[in-house]
């Protein structure tokens, strides 16, 4: 017998077709097959001879054995798979996680009084009153006794950023302030918290079903009382994982002094203690675990020096097979195994849901909340009760997102989308993505741009120029060069830049990017971010880079500007109103959110908008220009706006830099003729 193409032949002369599939398909063909092969055997293909009761028999068994044939088929490919088990384990194989349920996510404003200290024009607010909110404080919805919501992060009132204080209580005789009200926002989410305990009663790759159908996290698992904790890793060949610490002298060391802006710091830490999450048909949750010795951890066997050497897994000889360097760091453990008989405690949070999407002010009912205090900073015990009593919550806006778990077609996007990113930085979008999307509470980063190294280069004339220092030095050195010849002067500026370049002590690596970062204080206006946001976005960043790319973090610059404008408005309208709606409108416009760097300024574009204001005739000019320095705390940084103005269109430098209307109530002017 031998195969050729599509047909098998027979002996010398006797060839089957395999195209036809389908009963029809097959039926026809052993027809054929019969009439050509044995005609002297059987003619009769009449509907109602016993003869084609075999035949159809067979083409109805093939077509059957066809039909799972093409379903196995389909069924192994994610982009055409039905049956959610089969998409469930695709899925989970290209490492996303399904959702079962979704929870709803709004802002809750937290609020607590804080009594006055000081006397007369010394009046002021005793800052050690404030409280310090331990993540997980539950609040239950007013109209949905059944929906609970708890908060994700810290709320430390201490912590000036998004922080708002107003006078609550005056002293009747002074009039001085006896109680201030300070605000926090936090966000919460639509989850209760459940634990269970489980006795471990398999070493081999040990896993456990939670039977709940709603799963929103697994918060902890720990064992020994407490003292062993597993950590939850994507994937159990995953060795290290992100580790918050809080942002204090004993694990920060100098940077603790940024503890008010950011409150955790950032490690990576090696986990022998590891599990990871699936999803089971039933939309139950299954946490597995690995199949190491529970007797030995994972650093105690790395390296590994019996995979030193060993080829990758394509190899076919290993005289020209190809050496992965990294073997020798592998194991065969995936993690420590649970001990037999071991009791895991379990915590994990449920919820979400359609019903779990609330209306505004629906949150107010405090149901649980736990204080992180120092009581050695509190002199009076009783205040400091009666201040824990004012604690008040609601939330400002509605809570949303909150849904049932996925469909298969959103399985399949979702899954086919995670498959492309593989969860890495590898373009410069994918890196400015990754920064902007750090947790807050390792410290926010407000504005990114992401250069290949030597794209702006940092000796160029422009560049050195750009530094404010350099700026006054350079401005200096003209003034003394007055009078002299246009060749002494020449000669005097080239040595200038010449040294400032030659102090530059970075050199261009083609693995390596630039990112250019910049953050918000307490106002929201931009500023260099603090040495602990960036060792934060360093570790951060680290996770997700490639081996062979470097990053330099880098602060970015800031170009402050302010506009005046001139409007004519119609006769039969108020000026005062329509100037006020363009006054609205530019500031708008130029809202920090709205601009990156880079971005160029349109003076047309600011025509048309002030144009298309109702009451606004024309519009004789707009005009921006530079402010810096000054008594306004402006941005030290000079930009000649009138050379960089090509076309009525106002190009940012060479070096990256964001526009910003620092106080937009002061800086944007206009005047209505």
């Amino acid at each position: 017998m031998a195969i050729k193409g599509n047909k098998k032949t027979w002996g010398n002369n006797t060839n089957v077709s395999y195209i036809g599939k389908d009963f029809d398909g097959l039926k026809e063909n052993l027809i054929q097959f019969t009439k050509t092969y044995f005609p002297d055997t059987y003619s009769d293909f009449n509907e109602s001879s016993p003869g084609m009761v075999f035949i159809e028999m067979a083409a109805y068994v093939g077509d059957v054995l066809s039909f799972y044939q093409d379903v196995q088929l389909k069924e192994s490919m994610l982009a055409y798979a039905t049956e959610k088990k089969n998409l469930l384990a695709l899925a989970q194989s290209m490492g996303y996680k399904p959702k079962v349920t979704s929870p709803a996510v709004t802002n809750l404003t937290i609020y607590q009084l804080v009594p006055s200290i000081g006397m007369g024009a010394n009046t002021q607010i005793d800052e050690s009153y404030y409280l310090k909110i331990k993540s997980g404080m539950t609040v239950v919805s007013n109209t949905n006794s059944s929906v609970t919501f708890r908060t994700v992060d810290l709320v430390d009132f201490a912590n000036p950023t998004d922080r708002e204080i107003s006078v609550y209580k005056r002293f009747e005789d002074s009039g001085l302030p006896e109680f201030y009200l300070v605000s926090k926002k936090v966000k919460a989410i639509s989850a209760i918290e459940k634990e269970i305990s489980v006795t471990v009663s398999d070493t081999e790759y040990p896993f456990i079903d939670i039977q709940d159908t709603n799963v929103i996290q697994i918060v902890s698992i720990t064992s020994d009382g407490g003292s062993t904790i597993w950590y939850e890793v994507p994937y159990l060949a995953q060795e290290s994982i992100f580790v918050e610490k809080p942002n204090i002298e004993s694990n920060a060391g100098s940077l603790s002094a940024q503890s008010s802006n950011v409150p955790y710091v950032l490690e990576v830490k090696k986990v022998p203690q590891r599990f990871c999450v699936k999803i089971n048909s039933d939309n139950t949750t299954r946490i597995q675990f690995g199949n190491g010795n529970s007797s030995m951890a994972d650093e105690l066997i790395l390296p590994n020096s019996k995979n030193v050497g060993l080829g990758l897994a394509n190899s076919i000889q290993r005289l020209n097979e190809g050496i992965d360097p990294s073997n020798f760091l592998k194991t065969n453990t995936f993690g420590v195994a649970p001990q037999l008989n071991q009791t895991l405690t379990i915590k994990y949070l449920v919820g979400g849901g359609v019903e779990s999407n609330v209306n505004t002010a629906d949150l107010t009912n405090i149901t649980g909340i736990e204080y992180d205090e120092d009581l050695t900073a509190v002199e009076q015990l009783a205040t400091l009760d009666a201040i824990k009593a004012s604690v008040a919550v609601t939330n400002m806006e509605a809570a949303s997102g909150g849904r049932d778990g996925e469909t298969i077609e959103e399985i399949r996007e979702n899954a086919l989308a995670m498959f492309g990113s593989q969860n890495r930085a590898v373009t410069k979008e994918d890196y400015a993505v990754r920064a902007l999307s750090m947790p807050a509470k390792y410290g926010s980063v407000a504005k990114v741009y992401v250069s290949a190294d030597g794209e702006v280069d940092s000796g160029s004339p422009a560049s050195i120029l750009a530094n404010p220092k350099n700026i006054e030095e350079f401005t200096n050195l003209v003034d003394s060069l007055k009078g002299s010849s246009k060749s002494d002067i020449q000669k005097e500026l080239v040595k200038y830049l010449t040294q400032k370049r030659g102090n530059i002590t970075e050199f261009n690596n083609p693995f390596a990017i630039n990112m250019y970062v910049l953050g918000y204080d307490n106002n929201k206006h931009l500023e260099n971010l603090n040495t602990a946001v960036k060792e934060n976005l360093k570790t951060y960043i680290g996770e997700y880079r490639l081996l062979t790319d470097a990053v330099n973090i880098i602060d970015g610059f800031v170009v402050n500007i302010g506009v005046d404008f001139e409007i004519v408005c119609y006769s039969n309208y108020n000026k005062r109103e329509v100037l006020t709606n363009c006054l609205a409108e530019m500031q708008q416009f130029f809202n920090i959110d709205n601009w990156t760097f880079n971005k160029v300024i349109n003076i047309s574009e600011l025509e048309l908008l002030l144009a298309n204001i109702e009451g606004v005739m024309s519009v004789p000019s707009v005009r921006v220009y530079n402010l810096c320095g000054g008594d306004g705390n402006y941005s030290p940084n000079k930009y000649n706006i009138d050379e960089a103005t090509k076309n009525k269109i106002i190009y940012p430098s060479l070096d990256p830099c964001v526009f910003e209307v620092k106080y937009p109530n002061k800086d944007i002017k206009g005047r209505a003729l």
